[in-house]
């Protein structure tokens, strides 16, 4: 079985969630992606963040992890952890897609729990689990 870890952070700010698009996904979904071989977790995310939307945040703590266990656009089976951190964005004047990122967008949080937007499995898991809250 094919296995991916990835690491990414959560960013909110006044009620809303900091998300990004690209052109192989058809929904919302947070910066971030796998990790480097050597690299951990914290500094995956980082990077990341960095590498598809040229943000400098801080890591506040760790959110809930998750396992999925199908890729959510082909349904083959693997096994992808996602770990999760809460982030402060420093430089929000600075934001900018970075290819292949096509947008970043600020979705509200009431929206995404009503279903208002098209977004990733672990957003919802997130907001089930009450760690992206207003």
């Amino acid at each position: 079985m094919k296995y991916i870890i990835a690491s990414g952070p959560i960013i909110i700010e006044n009620g809303k969630l900091m998300v990004i698009k690209d052109g192989k996904d058809d929904f919302y979904k947070i910066p971030g992606g796998t990790l480097k071989l050597l690299e951990g977790f914290e500094r995956c995310a980082i990077r990341e963040v960095k590498e598809e939307t040229n943000a400098e945040v801080e890591l506040i703590k760790p959110l809930n992890s998750m396992v999925v266990w199908k890729n959510p656009q082909t349904n083959e089976e693997m096994c992808i952890i996602l770990i999760h951190y809460l982030a402060k964005l420093k430089n929000k004047n600075e934001l900018k897609p970075i290819y292949p990122i096509q947008e970043i967008q600020w979705l509200n949080i009431e929206e995404i729990k009503a279903g208002k937007h098209k977004v990733a499995p672990n957003i919802m898991f997130l907001i089930e689990k009450g760690d992206i809250k207003q």
